[in-house]
């Protein structure tokens, strides 16, 4: 699976290998047959060596010696061969007696090396500039141009015709899809084999593989195959696909295996180039047939030739590649139909540039190949046949790694997918397109099926290593060694570590400080399967040494599915206590408020609310992306730190109340379609997509029960979109909105997600202080965008570094009825003061409150620095109205 000579060309058999396959499938026969095998082999196995070439070299440039990546590498005459890895290396065996190899890379004269047929090559291949032969093609006076180019105007062409050339163009098709996933950990040495850690665990090392080009030992760890049905119609748009079969090695005690296949599906996306750009690795490509495409990419002719003997259609040939090295593009070569005048793709091989600025991919190779199928126009009833270009075939490869280099070690992926039984333009029922279902479904027993199921749904068979694969997970999950180390990685990835039926953690929550509480000490965690799979209890207890208070939480959850707390899709109803304190204006995503690392603040931290809550939610997710929560609660609110609940009575001056009571019921809309998750122990983090979010949260406060003070409507609309506009990297845009109608103290108004810590973050104003501003009404606007270097991949300096730009923008509208300003008519409280009076709560006046950032991303492959300004209201206690923050983040 990962030999490098299994890329981009037709694969050539490899005979020693299969002839060690079938002396190892004989150990159950007859001693007699055994013998006979045994004696045949050894006695053949020179004369089988003497008649198999083998050629083993790697190509670099003449002068610079640098490794030329995806060379084309065949034998003179035929249109077998291969191509060269990243690092220019590149293998071939045949039994036929060729004895010519042509070496050919764009910009490069092609090279005719002879052999010696039945015996070992070893060729280390010199390719030499050959601008001027490039010149008579497509370059006019040395430089390249598009005007004039016959290369351009035909890739004009094929992008005027995507439209009709484009699946989605026909009424109906189905098919069968046969998808395979694969990684394995890259360069195995003996030393690693003999760490400590491996002592007892040997036999994982039974199933390893050898890349003949590179020399290296590739430790396969993880396979998954899955077999669906796809249905498409075009009016209305609708595709399904339905998951009949899936299986995996996971390693159940360490990964979720759930999270683990929606975060493989968004590396791996479906990849159509008719498409503008390509979702790949998490990024956004541009594709070849884009329309800007003719600006972010050269194309040269090649040649015209026929993709096989059987096909008549004659293609051309083009090689492509960014004019900009660093911009995510792909380089590779593209064959289009030209003989039917369709100008349709027929077959494509890409690759990434060595100097692309992309994170931890080492190398990249993907190949597609397209076929025609007819059928019977049947939808439109003239019995016309239409024929659709179909994908056949999808490969696509990639080393992933945090360093480069021959020492390094990496983890290498592969996917592969065939696709078979199309059927085109043929009515399909509209019960297959069940409005409101998820793109996927699965059948419930998708993961239980047999051997039987897989013998007749593998469009092709197993190898015999892919085979031992799930003989060497199930080894893994029963190994006591393998499991301790499982306990101990899952601790320091999670924060998590079981005893029994509970998991305690999370370890960063364990110890904390802030202005009022002091040092604050945390201990608790959460039950896990050997518990219940449907009853889950959480909680923990925390201590203040300054303000000596005890604090804690305790929760129960019972699901009505037998899945974990939080996978997707949810269905439970939880109950909780909660006697905590919070930091008003403090809202954190997927990370815990007394996480060691956000207890550096900047300015005071004295403005707090000890909260006691007792609450009932029911949450309820579907397939489809839609979800809804039901919530009652009822909570107690005190001050903490400077702040004070005082109030006007007429004469009685700064009287005080000791605590708000508040009991309120709501409901949360949300639709996240195509949404989904990585799981962990106690949390799940989404997984980006082009889908767009739209949240709607409506809450009551009733005066009365459960000696609840006030009555008052609160609702608020938040929608959120993530665009790849390659090449310019990605945009995250945030739209708020919200108001609350009723007369409320201002604990109950909305204060805007502030941030006083040194990260950045998100989704918070980070140089708005706690509880700086509150309003009743209020709308925002929230932009980040990460151009991926494009405008540094063009400064020489800059762009070796791979340094990445950041802009923001952030504004808030707001402001507050003149029935919450606090009065002496309506007895609210008045807005927090400092320790020498001074109010430092408001509401937004005539204007929003603005502030904006740029920022470098990328830096050691790890960390975004951003220069943060804030644009007004800079005449507020405590502004600070600049400053450098920092967050760390692992991106493609």
């Amino acid at each position: 699976m990962f030999h490098a000579y299994c890329s981009l060309r037709t694969k050539l058999p490899d005979p020693f290998y299969h002839r060690l396959m079938h002396m190892r499938n004989q150990f159950n026969a007859p001693v007699r047959f055994l013998l006979m095998v045994f004696l045949t082999l050894s006695f053949a196995s020179p004369f089988f060596a003497q008649s198999l070439t083998t050629i083993k070299g790697q190509a670099k440039d003449a002068k610079t010696n640098e490794s030329l990546p995806y060379i084309n590498i065949q034998f003179e005459g035929t249109s077998l061969g291969t191509t060269s890895d990243i690092e220019g290396k590149f293998y071939l065996e045949t039994k036929e007696k060729w004895d010519k190899l042509k070496i050919s890379y764009v910009g490069y004269k092609s090279q005719i090396v002879t052999i010696r047929p039945g015996e070992t090559n070893q060729i280390d291949v010199k390719m030499e500039d050959a601008a001027v032969g490039l010149n008579e093609v497509v370059i006019n006076q040395g430089k390249y141009k598009n005007k004039g180019n016959p290369a351009v105007e035909l890739i004009k062409k094929v992008i005027a015709h995507k439209d009709q050339n484009r699946k989605e163009s026909l009424n109906y098709y189905s098919y069968q899809k046969y998808e395979k996933v694969e990684f394995a950990l890259n360069n195995i040495t003996e030393k690693f084999r003999k760490n400590f850690l491996f002592k007892k665990m040997q036999f994982v090392f039974a199933n390893v593989d050898t890349n003949k080009a590179s020399g290296k030992v590739n430790l396969p760890f993880f396979l998954r195959e899955t077999s669906s049905d796809v249905y498409y119609r075009k009016i209305p748009p609708s595709q399904k696909e339905y998951v009949r079969g899936q299986r995996s090695t996971i390693v159940s005690s360490f990964l979720d295996q759930g999270g683990l296949t929606n975060y493989i599906d968004n590396m791996y996306r479906e990849i159509n180039f008719y498409n503008n750009s390509i979702d790949l690795a998490t990024v956004a490509f541009v594709s070849p047939l884009a329309p800007i495409a003719p600006n972010i990419y050269r194309f040269y002719i090649q040649d015209t030739s026929r993709l096989s003997d059987a096909d008549t259609t004659p293609c051309i040939h083009l090689y492509f590649a960014p004019r900009e090295k660093s911009d995510i593009a792909f380089m590779g070569h593209l064959w289009v139909a030209l003989g039917d005048s369709s100008y349709a793709v027929r077959k494509i091989e890409v690759g990434v540039p060595k100097d692309i600025n992309l994170n931890w991919i080492n190398e990249l190779q993907l190949v597609q190949e397209y076929d025609w199928v007819e059928n019977s126009d049947t939808a439109a009833g003239s019995g016309n046949t239409k024929r659709g270009l179909m994908l056949t075939k999808d490969d696509i490869f990639m080393d992933f790694g945090l360093t480069q280099g021959e020492k390094s070690r990496s983890m290498l992926g592969r996917k592969t997918t065939s696709y078979r039984n199309y059927v085109v333009n043929v009515p399909l029922p509209d019960s297959l397109f069940k409005e409101g279902d998820a793109k996927i479904l699965r059948d419930d027993d998708a993961d239980k099926r047999d051997e039987t199921f897989w013998s007749q749904n593998r469009h092709e068979s197993l190898t015999h290593r892919e085979a031992c694969d799930y003989k060497t997970t199930d080894s893994l999950n029963t190994s006591r060694p393998f499991l301790r180390f499982v306990k101990w990685a899952r601790f320091l990835l999670e924060g998590y570590t079981p005893i029994g039926g509970f998991n305690v953690g999370p370890a960063n929550a364990f110890y904390s400080f802030n202005d009022i509480e002091g040092f604050r000490a945390r201990f608790g965690g959460i039950t896990n399967y050997d518990f219940s799979k449907k009853l889950v209890l959480d909680g923990y207890l925390a201590y203040g040494t300054k303000d000596a208070r005890w604090k804690g939480y305790a929760g129960a959850r019972f699901n009505f599915t037998s899945k974990f707390p939080n996978k997707f899709p949810v269905d439970q109803i939880k109950v909780w206590y909660l006697n905590d304190i919070k930091i008003p204006g403090q809202e954190l995503q997927f990370v815990n408020e007394d996480n060691f690392l956000l207890s550096f603040k900047r300015g005071p931290n004295n403005k707090m609310i000890y909260n006691q809550t007792i609450g009932a939610q029911y949450w309820k997710e579907n397939p489809s992306g839609f979800s809804y929560f039901l919530t009652g609660k009822n909570t107690i609110q005190s001050p903490a730190g400077i702040l004070k609940f005082n109030y006007d009575l007429g004469d009685q001056l700064n009287a005080q109340k000791a605590n708000i009571t508040t009991t309120e019921v709501g409901v949360t809309l949300r639709y996240a379609p195509n949404e989904q998750f990585y799981q962990g122990v106690n949390f799940r983090v989404p997984i980006l997509n082009r889908s767009p979010i739209i949240e709607f949260d409506y809450n009551a406060g009733l005066k009365g029960p459960l000696d609840g003070e006030y009555n008052y409507h609160s609702l608020h609309l938040k929608a959120e979109k993530i665009f790849y506009p390659a090449p310019f990297g990605i945009a995250d845009v945030i739209i708020e909105g919200g108001r609350i109608i009723g007369t409320v103290p201002y604990p109950l108004l909305s204060a805007p997600h502030a941030n006083q810590t040194y990260a950045y973050q998100m989704e918070a104003y980070n140089l708005m202080n706690f509880l700086e501003f509150v309003g009743d009404k209020y709308a925002s606007f929230n932009i980040q965008w990460n151009f991926g270097g494009f405008f540094f991949n063009r400064v020489p300096l800059l762009k070796k570094l791979k340094w990445r730009e950041v802009i923001t923008f952030k504004s808030l509208w707001g402001g507050l009825d003149d029935k919450n300003i606090p009065n002496n008519e309506n007895g609210l409280l008045k807005f927090p003061t400092d320790e020498t009076g001074k109010t430092v709560t408001f509401a937004l006046g005539g204007q929003p409150y603005m502030e904006a950032s740029v920022g470098i991303a990328n830096i050691f492959k790890f960390l975004r620095v951003d220069y943060v300004r804030r644009l007004n209201y800079l005449d507020h206690p405590n502004v600070t109205p600049s400053g450098i923050r920092t967050r760390i983040k692992l991106d493609f």
